[in-house]
């Protein structure tokens, strides 16, 4: 295993976001110097994201491979800028400040599903938004407050195979499932040290065989997790043939 900032001169001050692309290309946003550093599949840097207006704290970003496509949330800018994956080249930009349907008040983390769908947390209207790949407003749910389906610091963002939204909120310290309308099924995890418990968790991720992965911060580990879905019950029906 390597660690980036030990390679030599120190590459990043406060990074925040991380993705990868189809190409092994490794994208890493940081807050502290405005910046989107593209590194190698060998982790040597290439160069950085030129957007056409400076970044202003990126944080979120997400590679959509399918749709050749590469978001970053610029925070204290209120948006989204859009690159397209192949030129690298800052192709748009959506969103600006508000409380409308796809306006934002500093976003944050963002998910994609296999549909090119973009699932942005809008940080400070405490709500998730849900946009199209050309970034068309689809829906949006979720307000402040401790009732289940609410939201109090909401982080990490990401969508499993069947369609299931998590959204980690750093407050509750768990994660919360909604179905793809915005219905809350199930929270899980809660406040500790213990295994299935978390302290101040932020950023998640969901791979291709519904392992969850969500960052830990106070407890400094990340916790895994299983969907029991489709899957999870083919690997067990493959498992008892043998």
């Amino acid at each position: 295993m390597n660690t980036l900032s030990g390679m030599g001169a120190r590459i990043f001050y406060k990074p925040i976001g991380v993705t990868t692309d189809t190409d092994g290309r490794i994208f890493v946003t940081d807050s502290q110097v405005d910046k989107v550093t593209v590194l190698s599949p060998s982790a040597k840097i290439i160069g950085y994201l030129q957007p056409d207006e400076p970044f202003k704290q990126p944080s979120g970003i997400i590679a959509d491979s399918i749709n050749r496509k590469l978001y970053v949330t610029d925070t204290h800018d209120h948006n989204i800028k859009v690159f397209d994956l192949d030129t690298l080249k800052n192709t748009g930009t959506i969103g600006r400040r508000g409380n409308e349907e796809g306006e934002f008040n500093f976003p944050s983390h963002l998910g994609i599903d296999k549909k090119g769908n973009l699932y942005v947390v809008d940080t400070m209207n405490g709500r998730l938004q849900i946009l199209d790949k050309e970034g068309k407003f689809i829906r949006a749910f979720g307000q402040f407050g401790d009732a289940p389906g609410m939201f109090a610091r909401p982080k990490g963002v990401a969508v499993d195979s069947e369609g299931h939204i998590y959204v980690v909120d750093a407050a509750f310290n768990n994660i919360q499932i909604f179905n793809e309308e915005g219905q809350v099924l199930l929270a899980f995890a809660s406040y500790g040290s213990d295994r299935s418990q978390m302290i101040l968790p932020a950023g998640m991720a969901i791979d291709n065989d519904d392992y969850i992965y969500v960052v830990d911060s106070w407890n400094r580990r990340v916790n895994m997790f299983e969907y029991i879905g489709e899957k999870a019950k083919a690997r067990a029906a493959a498992q008892i043939k043998k």
